[in-house]
């Protein structure tokens, strides 16, 4: 009787080192806007999808350890202009 072996894909461990350049500067520029915005009521999801929405706008710019990042740093304000759309969106709804 042969057991079948199955393979465990190990997503935490295989992409630990993989991570958006800008989160943490998304997160910075957040703290700077958001007390603009008092009339959102935030929750959690609302939050986080807006967060992703933020992220997803924005041109690629992936690093991973050991490897080269060809094509540099978007700038502040571009980030800050994502930020201030998505937030318009959701003060409109």
């Amino acid at each position: 009787m042969s057991v079948k072996v199955e393979k465990v894909i190990k997503i935490k461990k295989w992409t630990s080192t993989i991570c958006n350049s800008n989160e943490k500067r998304v997160k910075d520029c957040l703290k700077e806007i958001l007390p603009k915005y008092k009339t959102i009521q935030w929750d959690e999801e609302k939050f986080l999808n807006f967060y992703i929405a933020v992220l997803n706008s924005l041109p690629a710019r992936y690093k991973q350890k050991n490897s080269i990042e060809l094509n540099g740093k978007i700038k502040k304000q571009v980030l800050l202009d994502a930020i201030s759309d998505k937030l318009d969106e959701l003060a409109s709804l």
